[in-house]
Formats: C-alpha cells, sequence, structure tokens
C-alpha cells in the first residue's frame, strides 16, 4: 500500500510541476481513467483476475445425479482497471525525438496482487527521420494497437485476440505507405507454462528472446499487414529417472512459431478491424496452445518436446464517433491438434489441450455524452467444444463430445482525465 500511495503521490507531484519541467525542456501529461464494471455469468467460467478476464465457459463436472455443477450463474463488479499513465516529452538529442510512458493499473500482477499496482507500459521511444527506436515494456507485436477490438473488458479478445506486453527492443523503420518492423522481446507478466508453472524461465534459459518481424503497408482510414515470430523455450535443466530418482543433465529446447495477417479499414464513422492469427504454444497470449513432454525417455535419459497449435480468426466492426456508438465483435478459434494420440506419461502444458473449438460473439452499445465520461452494455456469447479423454492401452487422446456456452452480461461506466 506504502509503496502504491508513493508512485500516485510522484505521478501528481509531476503533473502539477508541468509548466516548469516544460521551460527547462521537459514536458509530462498525465491522464488515466476510472472503469467500475459490473458483470454477470450464466455459469462457471475459466477466467482470471476476479473473473473479470474471462477465457471461455468451463467443461462440465458432474456430481453422482449427473447434474452440472459448473451451470451455476455469478455475479461481481470490480474497479481494478483504474489506470493511470503519464506521458514524459524530454529534449530532443541532435536530431532525435526522446519521449518515455509510464502506465499502471491496479489488476496486480498476479491472482494474489488484485488491487495492487501492477505496471502496465514503461518505455522509452526515440524517433529521427523515418526510424524509431522503442525500449522497454509495450503491447507484445502479434498485439497490433492500432487495431485491437473496441470491447470493454479486461479480456480485450482473448482467447482470439493475443492479449499481452513484452519488455522488447522494438526498430521500426516507415515511409510514407510501408512500415518495417522488427522486435526482440523477452517475458515477464506472460510467461510461458512448463513443469516449475508459469515462468520466465523457460524462456531465459534458453538464452534467446522471442523474435518477431512484421511489414504493413498503409493507406489514409486503413492498413494491412503480415508478421511472423519464432519462440525458442527450454523447459527443464535436468530429467529426473522416475524409477531410480537420479538426475540427469537435459538441454533439450524446441522452436514455436506463429504467423498472423491484419487489417483495418474506416469508412467515415465506422472502422472494421480483423486478425487472421496461426501459432505453436501461444499460451503467453491468452490464447489456446501450449506443448507436450513425452514421458521420460530411459535411453536419452531426457524427455521430448511438441507443441499442439491453435488458429483463431477475428473482427470488430463498430461506430467510432457520435453519441451512440453501436458496435459487435465476433471470434473464431480451433485446437489445430485436438484428438491427437499420445502416449501415457506425456504431460500437457498450455490451455485447451482438450478443446476442440470455440466460437464468441459479443455486441455492444456505447453512449458517449462527452468525451470524458461514458456508459457501455455488452452481452459477451462463448461457446466451447470439449473432449472426452479416451485410454487405449498405453495411450490415450481426447474426441469431441459435448458443447458449454456462457453468456455474459456487461454493464460499465469510464470516466477519462
Amino acid at each position: 500500500m506504502k509503496r502504491n500511495l508513493l508512485v500516485v503521490s510522484l505521478l501528481f507531484l509531476l503533473a502539477v510541476n508541468n509548466s516548469h519541467a516544460q521551460k527547462e525542456g521537459w514536458g509530462y501529461h498525465f491522464s488515466g481513467f476510472v472503469d467500475p464494471q459490473l458483470f454477470m455469468d450464466s455459469r462457471k467460467v475459466v477466467c482470471g483476475r476476479e473473473g473479470e478476464m474471462l477465457f471461455y465457459p468451463a467443461p462440465r463436472l458432474l456430481d453422482a445425479d449427473g447434474k452440472d455443477l459448473n451451470a451455476v450463474p455469478s455475479l461481481n463488479m470490480v474497479a481494478i482497471t483504474a489506470r493511470l499513465g503519464l506521458k514524459i516529452n524530454a529534449p530532443d538529442l541532435g536530431l532525435w525525438k526522446v519521449s518515455g510512458y509510464v502506465e499502471g493499473d491496479f489488476t496486480g500482477s498476479t491472482e494474489s496482487g488484485i488491487n495492487m499496482l501492477r505496471l502496465r507500459h514503461a518505455y522509452l521511444e526515440m524517433k529521427k527521420e523515418k526510424s524509431s527506436l522503442l525500449l522497454g515494456q509495450y503491447w507484445h507485436p502479434l498485439v497490433v494497437h492500432e487495431l485491437m477490438p473496441g470491447t470493454r473488458p479486461l479480456n480485450m479478445g482473448i482467447p482470439f485476440h493475443p492479449y499481452s506486453r513484452y519488455v522488447q527492443a522494438r526498430y521500426s523503420y516507415a515511409s510514407s505507405s510501408w512500415l518495417f518492423a522488427a522486435v526482440a522481446a523477452f517475458q515477464l507478466d506472460n510467461a510461458s507454462d512448463g513443469p516449475q508453472g508459469k515462468s520466465s524461465l523457460y524462456l531465459r534459459n534458453s538464452c534467446l528472446p522471442e523474435l518477431n518481424l512484421q511489414l504493413r503497408y498503409l493507406w489514409d482510414g486503413g492498413l494491412v499487414g503480415v508478421m511472423a515470430q519464432e519462440v525458442v523455450i527450454r523447459p527443464r535443466d535436468y530429467a529426473t529417472d522416475p524409477i531410480t530418482l537420479q538426475r540427469y543433465q537435459t538441454r533439450t529446447m524446441f522452436a514455436a512459431p506463429a504467423f498472423s495477417v491484419f487489417a483495418k479499414q474506416r469508412v467515415g464513422q465506422y472502422q472494421l478491424n480483423f486478425q487472421a492469427l496461426y501459432g505453436d504454444n501461444l499460451y503467453e497470449q491468452g490464447m489456446l496452445g501450449g506443448y507436450v513432454e513425452s514421458a521420460f525417455d530411459t535411453l536419452a535419459r531426457s524427455y521430448f518436446y511438441e507443441p499442439f497449435g491453435c488458429g483463431t480468426v477475428w473482427a470488430d466492426f463498430r461506430r467510432i464517433k457520435g453519441q451512440w456508438r453501436p458496435g459487435i465483435f465476433a471470434g473464431y478459434g480451433r485446437n489445430m491438434d485436438f484428438g491427437k494420440t499420445l502416449e501415457k506419461g506425456s504431460t500437457v502444458y498450455g490451455r485447451g489441450f482438450d478443446m476442440d473449438y470455440l466460437w464468441r460473439v459479443q455486441p455492444q452499445i456505447g453512449f458517449y455524452p462527452t468525451d470524458w465520461l461514458n456508459f457501455f452494455f455488452e452481452i459477451e456469447y462463448t461457446a466451447a467444444r470439449y473432449g472426452e479423454k479416451l485410454t487405449d492401452g498405453n495411450a490415450f487422446s481426447y474426441r469431441s463430445s459435448y458443447t458449454v456456452s456462457n453468456t455474459r452480461f456487461i454493464l460499465s461506466a469510464v470516466l477519462n482525465f
């Protein structure tokens, strides 16, 4: 609590001292919002952050009478997404324009940290003519911030739309119509799953950052782009023989690629955003995906790894001007390796291996009486097709079995400052 008060106090003092700082070549702009949200679910869901970050409906959990224990509604209200931001304009460094940005909210970096200040963005940016260099914590490059969904809840379209922030070095070169970007990124809050749970250790131990390249073509009111990335992780330092309990050094690593195409078009007061994405091991992005660790190989004295991939496509169409702003988000995702037969003793890390596909429709209406006060009502309907685990000798797999769905009703108000 003391740390939170100290940070807020410092931001306030910097904002108040803005006029004096500008005289010395520095400038500060303080901003943020308050965003209380009330939401109700028709059944239990797989979620985070007090239920506000919804992934998909929970699978069936049958009691002795065959009744689904997860088919119960819930209601909650939170205000943890309240946000504070500070834009910093620094003096020029030769031909370079230098700026920085720090932003936080109160969702915490873990479930136990709810209501604690969490770092969202913290970066410096240097621009000169057509080049720009960004260093620090910012949106992961799979998240194209120019065309993010316009939904209000914290999940921002996951698990169809990627949602994560990484510490990174990002170089961009832009002409009048083209933009090229290269990114080397490092995990922190959004980390891989593995034998030690969710951790950035697996990426760090590979000694390789996540690498992303993207190319965009831009025009007035729109853009289209493609990107590709590669992630290499090393899940273990050593392997333990389950029989002798002896440890053996292992350096086994594996790579997981991802590819995306995306587009945005604005016409008058309306805008359409679109993204299609395929990747292996996209757990870190809040999506389906992960990898399978084989049973212990007694000859190689190690484990072997195979990622399982997912493909998603989403679109967001809405009015972006006017007092009343309707919109709709729709997404579809599929586990591309659903039904794959695995050896007994294999371990699955990640999200959604027991799921065939899922989809979501989310209409919204926004009321903007002023620029600084907005109101929203949304209905988020998500359906997921789960598989039943089948065991055959020394192998197991999942086969499509049943569909469950959840309807979430959301009311929110936003005070911008």
